[in-house]
């Protein structure tokens, strides 16, 4: 197998698909495996182009079968035909076990169908078979060790695997499975700002982007006013309402949808509300006012605040002072009467020596024994 140079142009819609038969992706060894290539030829011709690891492989076939594979067959597979460009890569797994979960892809896109198979070697015959994601078991079944998911969303990523148990009870490995988002919810945005004025435009947007490389996909978009539909499944992602008015206030959402269905998405509601111009201006004044009103009595609590904060300094010092004076005139007193009570005592003796020099009469009015007839 000689080596050449494999190219695909990014989102061509002629490019060549490859299909499985059957349909997995990971196999036993000694199996059979068909891979089919699927792309736009010249009339008349059907001559393809397959590739194993970048090696072109020496057939012109549309199919390339593997009669009993071995693990050299596998790797990665693209092919071309004619008038297509060159496929998405396939990975073939060859595996050696006594129990394989076959699945039929790795990686998905939102709403892809999903096959998965608990395979014994040999094709043993198998009992009491549990699939399992994320080490939960979601599925049980005595004999049936098939299992399908028709609509794949972001709550099926993680790793399966499966059990089943006879005279023994063997387990599988691990397959990662990879689910990638078709396309974000959508958010609903409107052209102008709220409150709305009655009697203006207004124009809805509902907005999402694809992300999976699917040029082939169209998404429909729907839009609604409570549980009223406004506009319904249109490629469109716009609404408008030509002329607001008052009835047209309420919770819009919109949808975004493949055209099969089998994808939707809802937005969050947007609420809008349309006044009219007598009633906005209203609003205006009344925010005018009640601000100022805010502001006035703000300056009335601050002013009166500053009075009452002085007026209670003011109290405080005067108190102090009272204070002050009472207890200096309390010790006055204390000390007048302290010194009053000393001087008395001194005061008497000398009021009875002052008596005694005083009343010189006293002696001359005593008449001595001697001296009476």
């Amino acid at each position: 197998m000689g080596q050449e140079s494999i190219l695909a142009l990014p989102g061509d819609t002629t490019k060549a698909v490859i299909t499985l038969s059957p349909p997995w992706i990971n196999v036993f060894q000694e199996e059979s495996v068909t891979l089919q290539c699927e792309g736009r030829s010249p009339p008349g011709d059907n001559s393809t182009q397959w590739f194993h690891n970048g090696s072109v492989i020496q057939t012109l076939t549309p199919r390339y079968s593997l009669n009993a594979a071995t693990f050299s067959d596998g790797g990665e597979y693209r092919c071309k035909t004619g008038l297509s460009v060159l496929s998405d890569p396939i990975q073939l797994k060859i595996h050696r076990d006594w129990l394989l979960l076959q699945v039929s892809g790795q990686v998905f896109t939102e709403g892809d169908h999903l096959s998965l198979r608990c395979h014994g070697w040999k094709n043993s015959r198998l009992s009491k078979v549990i699939f399992y994601q994320n080490g939960k078991a979601f599925n049980f079944s005595h004999f049936n060790p098939n299992i399908s998911i028709s609509k794949t969303s972001l709550d099926h990523n993680g790793i399966y695997h499966c059990s089943v148990k006879g005279r023994q009870q063997y387990t599988s490995a691990g397959v990662h499975i990879i689910v990638k988002e078709l396309f974000p919810a959508p958010v609903l945005k409107a052209s102008l700002s709220f409150p709305l004025l009655e009697g203006n435009p207004v124009n809805l947007s509902c907005e999402t982007k694809l992300l999976s490389q699917r040029p082939d996909l169209k998404l429909y978009f729907s839009f609604y006013v409570g549980n009223k539909i406004l506009k319904d499944k249109n490629t469109s992602s716009e609404y408008q309402i030509p002329t607001a008015k008052r009835e047209d206030s309420g919770l819009y959402w919109c949808e975004a949808a493949t055209e099969d269905q089998n994808i939707i998405k809802r937005s969050p509601d947007l609420e809008l509300q349309v006044v009219g111009p007598q009633s906005s201006s209203i609003s205006v004044w009344f925010h005018v006012f009640f601000c100022l009103a805010v502001g006035i009595i703000f300056l009335v609590d601050t002013f009166l605040f500053v009075i009452t904060w002085k007026e209670l300094q003011r109290m405080k010092k005067w108190n102090l002072e009272i204070s002050l004076a009472s207890r200096y005139w309390k010790k006055v007193a204390s000390y007048h009467q302290q010194n009053t009570y000393l001087e008395e005592p001194e005061c008497q003796e000398q009021e009875e020596e002052c008596t005694r020099k005083e009343r010189p009469g006293d002696r001359a009015a005593i008449v001595e024994p001697n001296e009476l007839p």
